[in-house]
Formats: structure tokens, sequence, C-alpha cells
């Protein structure tokens, strides 16, 4: 088995081929592939990609389904139409993930537009609904083009990707006088816990900045939670065991690859808890908080 390795590792070709990826990665843009979200939804093949909304706050990961999942990502989605009152004009869903929330809005026979830069989503789209899909950074779509054109401009768990010099700008062109962006997204409230997500003062001051105001403003924070303690039970109660159980299958049955690896696995063992810290339910509402909001050009 170590044979294929050696022979990439020893021989000159195969060295450089090595060295040549691992510097050209960063090249390869991962908003333009994301296999993180590709595989969230093969997990979750609802069309979806947010952590969804649940009206029952306060119910424990062993009593969560995947259909409960399903459910509370179509009333995430819900929630946000109902914040929609320009219903006959065009609607930009930015970042649109799979499209999901597109056919909620073809349901109800709106026109909605949508917009992805990554090519897995691209590629279910088209194939699975009907409607005008612009394939681009929400950053680099034609303005021009577009100009004063949408009613809503819907933002779904996709702002905290955004730059806000360059979108609040361009959110405000696309818009139609008297249109609204209607944005779901987390934020950072503190200095702790992962790099995603804007923080919230500066989000509010860049908003005051460029001349847009909050109208509705809800917290769901503790909705959302449901879907992330699924998650972290999961990993700690079943995804962690199952690893101790492969190390140590692997140190009894195959000691020369577990002499190989065993300086890596205290690194392995940092990564995971890296990771699984990211959906420690406390963690997150220690640090972040989600929000609702309608948001529209100021007078």
């Amino acid at each position: 088995m170590l044979k294929p390795i050696l022979k990439k590792l020893i021989y000159p070709w195969h060295l450089w081929r090595v060295i040549k990826l691992q510097r050209n990665r960063k090249r390869n843009a991962r908003v333009y592939d994301d296999a993180q979200l590709k595989l969230y939804h093969q997990i979750l093949p609802g069309d979806f990609l947010h952590y969804g909304y649940f009206d029952n706050k306060d119910i424990h990961p062993l009593d969560v389904s995947i259909r409960m999942i399903y459910q509370a990502q179509e009333r995430y989605g819900q929630k946000l139409l109902e914040l929609v009152k320009d219903s006959d004009s065009p609607i930009l869903d930015v970042g649109c993930g799979m499209g999901g929330l597109l056919g909620l809005m073809n349901q109800k026979g709106w026109n909605a537009i949508g917009l992805t830069p990554d090519i897995n989503q691209a590629k279910h789209i088209r194939e699975k609904y009907c409607n005008t899909l612009l394939e681009c950074r929400f950053e680099d779509m034609d303005a021009t083009k577009y100009h004063s054109y949408f009613g809503t401009v819907i933002t779904s768990e996709s702002l905290q990707y955004l730059s806000l010099d360059e979108a609040l700008p361009l959110i405000k062109s696309i818009l139609k006088q008297g249109g609204q962006w209607v944005a779901c997204d987390y934020f950072k409230t503190g200095k702790q816990g992962e790099k995603s997500g804007h923080n919230w003062e500066h989000f509010t001051a860049k908003l005051q900045e460029h001349g847009f105001e909050i109208t509705k403003q809800e917290d769901i924070t503790l909705h959302i939670l449901p879907t992330i303690a699924y998650v972290h039970h999961w990993a700690t109660q079943i995804g962690l065991p199952v690893k101790e159980f492969l190390v140590n299958k692997l140190q009894t049955k195959a000691p020369g690859f577990y002499y190989a690896l065993q300086e890596s696995l205290p690194k392995i063992d940092e990564k995971l808890a890296k990771n699984i810290s990211t959906v420690d339910p406390q963690e997150f509402a220690k640090n972040k908080k989600y929000v609702l909001m309608n948001i529209v050009v100021g007078e």
C-alpha cells in the first residue's frame, strides 16, 4: 500500500507534481467549487444549506430527526419570504446555494433570480430549476445591467462571505426605489470564536455609513441552535468514539502504518477539536448572534 505513495515522493517527476499541486491549492478558489457545501447537500439533500429555524427552540438533540431539520430549513425560508413586500418585481437570491429558496419562491409564482459562483451549485440549479441564474461572485455581477432592477435582494447566510465595502454600494445600486434587502445571517458579538461572520457593531456602522436603515430586526439565535446542538451531539458522541476505535484498530492490525502516522495524530485531534468547537451551541450563543432583518435605503 505504501509503494504508490513512495513512488510519488521519490521519483523527481512525481515529486515535482506533488509540490506544484500543493503550491497551487489556493489558486483553486474554494468559492468556485466548495466541497464542504457539497458534502452538506449530500447529507441534507433538501436544497438548503443553512441551519434552519426551529419553532420549538428547546428541543433536545436526541429528539431531533433529519426530517425535522428539513422542516426547519423550509420554515427558515418561509420566515425570509414573509418579509418580502414587493412580490411583483424581480427578487435576487444572493448566494442561492442549491436553490431551496428559489423553489419556495417558484411555488408562489414570483420572479426569482439566483446568484452563485459555485460550479456544483450552478449545475444542480440548472438541472432542477428554471430560474435565471447568475454564475459569478456577487461583487462581480453586472451592476449596470441590473441598475434599479430588483424589488428585493435576499442574502441568506451569504452576507458573511461578502466584502461590505463592495457589497453594500452594489445592493443599493441594484435595488429599485423603495426596494428592500432581506438579510439573515450570524454575526460575531465578541472577539472569541471562529473567524467567519461579520462583527455586529462593525456591520451596523457600515450600514449607516452607506445609507441603509434596519426597519425590522429579529434575533433568531435560539431557533437555529437545535441544528447546531444536533451536529455537536453526533460529532462528540459518535464521531470521536468512532475515530478512537479506528485508531486503536490501526494500532493493533497495522502497527507499521500506526507508527508512520503516530506523530500526526495529535494534530488531527487538534483539528477535530477546533472544528467541533464551531458547532458547540453554548460557544455559538456566547460569541455570536443570528439576526433576521429587513433593510432599506434611508431617506
